[in-house]
């Protein structure tokens, strides 16, 4: 591994949660705060929601383990629990208790038998429910029924219920009013921002006993929290298969180099990652000014219509010197012959509409002294030359 070529304690982004390496960002203590004051004070059920990824595992184990000084913290891992019986023979198995291939009536009883029996300096059981989006509405009844077990008026299982955003949708259930009007704490998880994202790598890294400007450039933690989306899970990944590949690569700190080869292969596991900005080292060319492109089409009543627009894929010729009056040009000849006459353009006729009359009144077309007129004895002229030659 590449902890000793880093000269790291241990991994800083192991693929097990770590409690005790948990990255408080933003509000996230405020929030844990909250959670932890329902679960001790015993006053309901306590809910934590957030996208795949955000971190909510480590959080459950977190408040598990800091909240056990009077309470008996248990941490069911998995939802999978389709039948109130596979949830009863779970909590049985975590108290340390046997139990037998008993009906759901006597593994309940059995519960109820080891949560009464606690030590008297324990005020109760902390039950954390991790992936609690996957469990069947029976289930969620049950862990309801047990909140009602009590000692004086105090109530001994305090439970916390974390899971996806799904779950949220699933307590909202009218099925579930009983449990639902329980919750008196909910967070849900935000995904972390980029600069949230650069200080959780940078944690992680001093947690592990390193120092991260040895161990990854600014560059190289930039690169990480843009495109790892404020996921912890892409941020742990990521880090982890970059500072593998800068081990082999015998580099220290690592660069943007590394992180992107670890990128290119992690885009092959079912994680998803924003694209890579552009280094801001690199520099590029300052774009040309677009260049005026002037057309000239015929109208149905024989006049000219000039459309001026603009046509940036032709940059400007910069090799000669170019007027005000040389701004401006048509071919005349586009499809004639290899001549070609082009006509300068200094000033623009402005053409007013005719009155709406009998055309017998109109008067008869008189030359036009202006733009229109030059450029017909220019088509004139080519045409005259076109003529001669043949």
């Amino acid at each position: 591994m590449y902890e000793s070529f880093y000269k790291l304690a241990h991994a800083p982004f192991p693929a097990s949660p770590d409690p005790a390496a948990l990255v408080i960002y933003g509000d996230l203590g405020t929030q844990l705060g909250e959670l932890a004051g329902c679960l001790t004070s015993g006053q309901g059920i306590a809910v934590l929601t957030g996208p795949a990824g955000s971190g909510k595992t480590i959080c459950t184990l977190a408040m598990t383990r800091d909240l056990t000084s009077s309470l008996v913290g248990l941490c069911l891992r998995t939802g999978q629990f389709d039948q109130p019986r596979e949830l009863h023979k779970a909590i049985l198995h975590a108290l340390g208790h046997p139990f037998t291939q008993q009906d759901d009536q006597d593994l309940r009883l059995a519960v109820a038998d080891a949560i009464l029996g606690l030590p008297d300096h324990k005020d109760g059981v902390l039950l954390a429910v991790d992936e609690a989006h996957r469990l069947a509405i029976p289930v969620l009844e049950e862990l309801r029924g047990l909140t009602n077990l009590d000692s004086n008026g105090r109530p001994l299982v305090r439970l916390l219920l974390t899971g996806q955003s799904e779950l949220e949708e699933r307590l909202a259930d009218p099925k579930l009013d009983g449990l639902y009007q329980r919750v008196r704490a909910q967070a849900c998880l935000q995904p972390l921002t980029r600069a949230e994202s650069q200080n959780y790598l940078t944690s992680r890294i001093r947690f592990a006993g390193g120092d991260p400007e040895q161990v990854m450039t600014t560059e190289a933690v930039e690169l990480l929290a843009i495109v790892c989306d404020g996921s912890p899970r892409c941020l742990n990944h990521l880090a982890d298969a970059s500072l593998q590949r800068g081990a082999w690569a015998a580099a220290a700190p690592i660069t943007r180099g590394e992180v992107l080869d670890a990128l290119t292969q992690s885009r092959r596991l079912p994680l998803r990652f924003n694209e890579p900005t552009r280094n801001t080292g690199e520099h590029q060319a300052t774009d040309l000014p677009p260049r005026p492109s002037v057309e000239m089409r015929e109208t149905d009543d024989g006049f000219c219509s000039v459309e001026v627009g603009v046509d940036s894929r032709q940059p400007p010729d910069t090799t000669t010197p170019q007027t005000k009056s040389d701004e401006i040009a048509w071919d005349l000849a586009a499809t004639g012959g290899s001549d070609k006459t082009s006509v300068e353009v200094t000033e623009y006729d402005v053409v007013l509409p005719e009155p709406n009359t009998a055309h017998a009144d109109h008067e008869p077309p008189r030359p036009h002294t202006g733009l229109f007129s030059r450029l017909r004895r220019a088509a004139t002229r080519t045409t005259d030359t076109d003529t001669d030659r043949d």
